[in-house]
């Protein structure tokens, strides 16, 4: 085997700066070998080695990593060191080097090798510059390919979550359908728990105090389950819906049906509802089933907050393609947070109710709910503690919202 000169350690280890370049030289004449290490000993950023012979270059590139082989075609076996530097787990660029009258040995190299071909003699300069092209080259390949194998692992990150995300919306979906099944058929039970406590409720005066008291609080108890499962079976349904029921609603009709269901809990309170509807009002195109529930619920929450000899008012108009449906009470009014945070989920307000009726924090979400699905929007006003309160429903005339800003 042919001995080799030293290699100087700057060449076997580039600098290390990111711009340093590895390359592997494989040079059969001995003199073209020390001139190529006495050309690289102090370049800032291109390190070689320099081999003379296959074998060399094959125990090289076993024991180290190169950007760029240099290879003459004039070396025995050159297409074997060309096969070794393939099977790199990172294959470096490959620069052939042809005596410009030996072209003919171009015609060995294989089409599946990409290489880089220069002919002999060639100068340091363009050496180097050939070098550092290749190991741009190089390093672009790795980086393309690091960028494809990055790809390829966020693919199958993303294809487990996404199968991971639609198990768990297919276990959620199971919950959700047993938690709603769960919760209606608690009605009936509920319903007459609550016909039975009524009826002890209205005999309990002749109780001793202790049960009575004890008779109270559970028929209120219960009045509060009932509620809040009513109010959950409305989350659930304006929730999980996304598309409404559009067709022609009578406001002014469905605002004086409400406000006559609601009569008879106005009354036990002492509670005057007024209705205040213009001479002509224009169809509205909207859920009427949701649209019902959603003054439902604003007009219980008046009645609700009024103390007993109050008034609760409905009024309605239409304006340039907005319909207002405002529930104005001269109830217990409402604080600046109050106000603030009417509208969330579960969200109960600073007043309590005045009769003892049950809150359960969900109906004014409902409300808010029910304005979203139709393009609208609900807000509240007070003028401070005591003070009454106002809400007002704002929705499009005709579904989409095809009008201005309400």
């Amino acid at each position: 085997m042919e001995s080799v000169a030293p290699t100087p350690p700057s060449a076997r280890s580039p600098v290390g700066t990111p711009s340093a370049i590895a390359a592997l030289i494989v040079e059969s004449d001995p003199l073209v070998r020390d001139a190529l290490e006495l050309h690289f000993r102090s370049h800032p950023t291109i390190g070689i080695v320099v081999v003379g012979t296959p074998e060399l270059a094959t125990r090289e590139l076993e024991q180290s990593r190169f950007d760029v082989v240099v290879l003459d075609t004039t070396t025995p076996s050159w297409m074997d060191m060309i096969s070794a530097a393939r099977r790199q787990s990172e294959p470096p660029s490959l620069v052939v080097a042809v005596p410009l009258a030996e072209s003919s040995l171009l015609e060995k190299l294989p089409q599946s090798v990409s290489a880089l071909v220069v002919t002999k003699p060639l100068p340091m300069v363009v050496l180097e510059r050939t070098i550092e092209f290749a190991a741009t080259s190089h390093r672009l390949r790795q980086q393309h390919e690091q960028n494809e194998q990055r790809e390829r692992n966020y693919r199958d990150i993303l294809e487990q979550l996404q199968h991971t995300n639609e198990q768990l919306q297919q276990r959620l979906e199971r919950l959700s359908q047993h938690f709603r099944i769960a919760v209606h058929d608690l009605q009936n039970p509920l319903a007459n728990l609550l016909a039975l406590l009524g009826e002890l409720h209205s005999q309990s005066k002749e109780l001793p105090d202790s049960l009575r008291e004890s008779i109270e609080l559970s028929y209120q108890s219960v009045q509060l389950m009932q509620a809040l499962i009513e109010d959950m079976l409305s989350l659930f349904q304006v929730d999980s819906t996304e598309t409404i029921t559009i067709a022609p609603v009578d406001v002014a009709r469905l605002v004086r049906t409400v406000a006559r269901r609601f009569t008879p809990n106005a009354d036990r309170k002492n509670i005057w509802i007024n209705v205040l509807t213009p001479p002509v009002l224009p169809t509205v195109h909207a859920d009427e089933s949701l649209l019902v529930k959603a003054l439902d619920n604003l007009v219980s929450n008046a009645i609700k907050y009024t103390p007993p000899g109050g008034a609760v008012t409905i009024e309605v108009e239409a304006d340039r393609g907005w319909l207002r449906l405002c529930v104005r009470d001269t109830g217990l009014g409402m604080t600046e947070d109050d106000l603030a945070h009417a509208f969330e989920e579960f969200r109960t307000l600073s007043a309590r109710p005045t009769g003892g009726e049950p809150s359960t924090g969900l109906g004014l979400w409902i409300v808010r709910r029910i304005a979203e699905l139709h393009g609208g929007r609900v807000f509240a006003e007070s003028p401070g503690k005591g003070k009454g309160s106002a809400f007002t429903l704002v929705l499009p005339l005709q579904q989409p919202n095809d009008g201005g800003s309400p």
